[in-house]
């Protein structure tokens, strides 16, 4: 089983890549893969797409029409990048992971609620310090991508088990940081803007409970589809 890292969304912090894969795609004339050492300035505007497991092979389209297909890790320049780029990256004996990488304009988790921004438990603690400037994408993004196939039952239950625990724990903590920002801003702001902030947040709650208990519903539907060999 694959090891996760402890539930922090503030830990999200780029680190200096060495090397990736050789290889190399175009699309829209900005996407590509590149190996070899990599300098700082080079990295500036794209994004950094690694997986569990490894050499996980990714699909990636953009407008519905434009697609490419490499192997973890890759280096998604996507600084001329005119609309959302759909990502799927699969591996044997595990479930197609879908992403939806797009910029995120909203600088609070609970603004990217009011706005219908798409939040999941892998971007939903993104800060200022994880997100290019000027593209507002990513600078690293990892995908961890679900067995889908186990020995036995019993390895299968308690597989699933712990990835229901840790969504419940990482979406929880997603709705325990809203509120305390929702206090926090309320008690900041006179009496007459309040109730107009509280409307938000009560909004901005309410979609994110939606959204975790959606992706908890999607995780026992894999669980329920994977094959016992």
């Amino acid at each position: 089983m694959e090891m996760r890292q402890p539930i922090n969304p503030t830990m999200k912090k780029i680190h200096p890549v060495m090397f990736v894969m050789l290889s190399c795609f175009w699309f829209y004339g900005c996407g590509i893969l590149t190996s070899g050492p990599i300098e700082t300035h080079y990295l500036s505007n794209q994004t950094y797409l690694t997986s569990f497991p490894e050499e996980a092979k990714c699909t990636i389209t953009v407008h519905s029409e434009e697609t490419t297909s490499a192997r973890t890790p890759i280096l998604l320049n996507s600084s001329n990048l005119s609309g959302p780029m759909k990502i799927a990256c699969t591996h044997e004996g595990y479930w197609t992971s879908n992403i939806l990488l797009e910029p995120i304009d909203g600088k609070t988790l609970a603004s990217r609620l009011i706005g219908r921004e798409n939040v999941t438990i892998l971007n939903g603690g993104y800060n200022e310090a994880d997100l290019w400037p000027h593209t507002r994408l990513p600078r690293k993004l990892h995908i961890v991508l679900r067995r889908s196939a186990f020995g036995t039952s019993e390895a299968k239950n308690l597989y699933y088990a712990d990835e229901i625990l840790y969504a419940k724990k990482a979406w929880g903590l997603l709705i325990s940081n809203l509120l305390s920002s929702c206090k926090h801003q309320n008690d900041m702001q006179p009496p007459a803007t309040s109730k107009l902030s509280s409307s938000h947040c009560r909004f901005a709650t309410k979609r994110l409970q939606m959204l975790g208990r959606n992706d908890l519903i999607k995780i026992e539907q894999e669980r329920r589809r994977s094959s016992v060999e």
